[in-house]
């Protein structure tokens, strides 16, 4: 549909990329330099064509972006015109730039880019500007009401916005903060070079001249809580944002596909007029389940008070764990099995259950319907906490690697 916006999902690595195929519009990934997510897995230069051949063979097809979008240096200058014109060559549908050095180089050589977050594009006149100088696309500032997005998207002639509707919120304005380099005295922990420690996350005593204590008393005052806009699916789609940006470079693959998964059914309920509160409790239960620091809706409906910070606790607020079980040993394509080493057993490993697989070039989740132990079918086992790991046989649908590491998910 003409209105229908595309959902972008966050890749760090081939496991997360090949599990939006069906799922995700457009990805956006980085390389092992100039993006925003340094500490990130990230795909080397080589693999750029590998990348979009993956993409564009999908059906339908995946856009491909590639994040380019850090303060850059004169010293870096060659090095980066080198990845753009690498970034061409692959196919790559478009470079998310920051720095206007960036953006003089993606047009010199003809590369279509969109503009990052990172810009803080807050204003029309500053929309308008990108546009002139030619930006296929606005990643428009988090700081926006869903009003002021409204009326720049209504204003600009042909660029499109993209906006964020889930994911990690910074306190800094659109990510733009130097507190990370302002403590460690160094440029190498600069967040807008993409390497920021998060000094937010943590704990803080603000002390005056005259030790008197700021009122929040050592709690996690700066610890924004994450964004979650699965319930306002048609407003966001009513003010015509053209692109709904999943925020999760640094999530491991059961994020991505969980998360991208919920909103890719929240769009197509949308538009088959299937979209339920009861559909939204499910969503949020799912959402729920995986990395979050709670949820709330960020600047679209109002500035964000106290209630949309995580005081209390640094991290994961999830009620449910990830619990490490074992590794695959082998695996036969032939039979659907794999024998697996299981090292961690801190519950009973039942048939029925939902085990997680992850690799390198792995994801899946998988129900146990068929376990075998020395031969027999079992229903269950247990291992006891200093007894040696337990070799059986499980069935698994989609192949896996040898030295996999397989996980279960339960309640904290």
């Amino acid at each position: 549909m003409e209105n229908r916006p595309e959902l972008v999902a966050p890749i760090q690595e081939w496991s997360s990329l090949k599990i939006v195929s069906g799922l995700a519009d457009a990805i956006y990934f980085g390389v092992k330099q100039y993006n925003m997510r340094q500490k990130a897995k990230n795909f080397e230069r080589k693999d750029l064509r590998k990348v979009t051949e993956f993409c564009h063979s999908q059906n339908p097809p995946i856009k491909a972006y590639l994040t380019t979008n850090i303060l850059i240096y004169d010293t870096e200058l060659q090095d980066l015109e080198r990845l753009i014109l690498d970034a061409k060559d692959s196919d790559i549908d478009a470079i998310i730039a920051h720095d206007l050095a960036t953006i003089r180089i993606a047009k010199r050589n003809n590369m279509k880019f969109h503009i990052s977050t990172q810009a803080n594009v807050s204003n029309i006149e500053a929309a308008k500007f990108y546009e002139e100088l030619g930006a296929e696309r606005i990643i428009l500032a988090r700081e926006l009401s869903l009003k002021q997005i409204k009326l720049i998207k209504h204003l600009l002639s042909k660029t499109k916005i993209e906006c964020f509707v889930h994911g990690s919120m910074c306190t800094s304005i659109s990510g733009r903060c130097y507190f990370s380099a302002t403590i460690t005295d160094s440029e190498e922990y600069s967040a807008n070079r993409g390497n920021c420690l998060q000094p937010c996350r943590r704990e803080w005593r603000v002390l005056d001249d005259k030790n008197n204590e700021f009122i929040y008393d050592g709690q996690l005052f700066l610890n924004a809580k994450d964004l979650c806009m699965i319930e306002y699916i048609p407003e966001l789609i009513n003010a015509q944002i053209d692109a709904f940006k999943i925020e999760g470079r640094m999530k491991d693959p059961l994020y991505v596909k969980t998360v991208v998964e919920c909103y890719r059914e929240a769009l197509d309920s949308y538009f088959n007029r299937t979209y339920t509160k009861d559909k939204i409790k499910i969503w949020l239960e799912k959402l729920s389940s995986v990395y979050n620091r709670g949820f709330h809706t960020g600047f679209y409906f109002q500035k964000p008070t106290i209630e949309e910070i995580e005081l209390d606790k640094r991290g994961n607020i999830s009620r449910y764990k990830k619990h490490y079980l074992g590794k695959i040993l082998s695996y036969d394509e032939n039979s659907k099995s794999a024998n697996v080493l299981l090292e961690s057993l801190e519950f009973p490993l039942k048939v029925g259950d939902e085990i997680i697989i992850t690799g390198p070039n792995t994801f899946t989740n998988e129900t146990i319907k068929k376990m075998i132990y020395k031969g027999e079918k079992i229903k269950s086992i247990v291992r006891k906490r200093y007894s040696d790991p337990v070799r059986i046989n499980l069935r698994i649908n989609k192949e896996v690697e040898m030295n996999d590491k397989i996980f279960i998910l339960h309640l904290k």
